[in-house]
């Protein structure tokens, strides 16, 4: 009916649409190496990321032996420290009325620079919910799943439930309003 002509079009588009993302996310990614910290100027943090991300390719592509174990192993490993963080974040959002806007980037405001209550949550968070999940089928991320023993080790019934997780979710929660409870009141916010 319409012919191949179509694909041509459709093709284009599609390949830009991924350029435009790669080099959305390439700006982004170098944006936050800069925001970290590191000294460089912006595009030259965007080309050491893009010089990552061209390794992690070539690696995955051509020396791993299967994509989805490694991809999986690294996001239940990332999982762990997002779950804690996403944990304190909505503790804090239930607990304050607002936020003193004009302060949050002010480092002699209320909030200051550094949350160390926070850092530290985020710190025993991880290393509880690494210790209860497993990523047995990386060889790298062996060394999880220290915690398991009494649930039954790493091979256990529970082993693979990604209970860790769970337990960040509740140590970053739990943890951030017992620690925070009180600063917050006296924040007035």
């Amino acid at each position: 009916m319409l012919g191949s002509y179509p694909v041509i079009p459709f093709a284009l588009v599609a390949i830009l649409g991924l350029i435009g993302g790669a080099i959305l996310d390439l700006y982004s990614s170098g944006l936050t190496l800069v925001s970290i910290g590191v000294p460089v100027k912006r595009h030259v943090a965007a080309s050491i990321d893009g010089i990552i991300m061209t390794i992690g390719t070539i690696y995955l592509v051509w020396f791993a032996s299967d994509f989805f174990v490694p991809f999986q192993g690294f996001l239940i490993t990332l999982g762990v420290p997002v779950a804690v963080w996403s944990a304190i974040f909505v503790a804090d959002v239930l607990m304050r009325k607002g936020y003193a806007e004009a302060e949050l980037f002010d480092v002699k405001g209320r909030y200051g620079s550094w949350n160390f209550k926070s850092i530290g949550i985020m710190c025993f968070g991880a290393i509880i919910g690494w210790g209860f999940v497993t990523n047995s089928s990386a060889g790298w991320l062996a060394w999880q799943g220290y915690l398991l023993g009494p649930l039954g080790g790493r091979e256990g019934s529970w082993a693979y439930a990604n209970l860790g997780v769970l337990f960040a979710l509740i140590i970053g929660f739990v943890g951030h309003i017992v620690l925070s409870k009180n600063q917050i009141k006296k924040d007035g916010f």
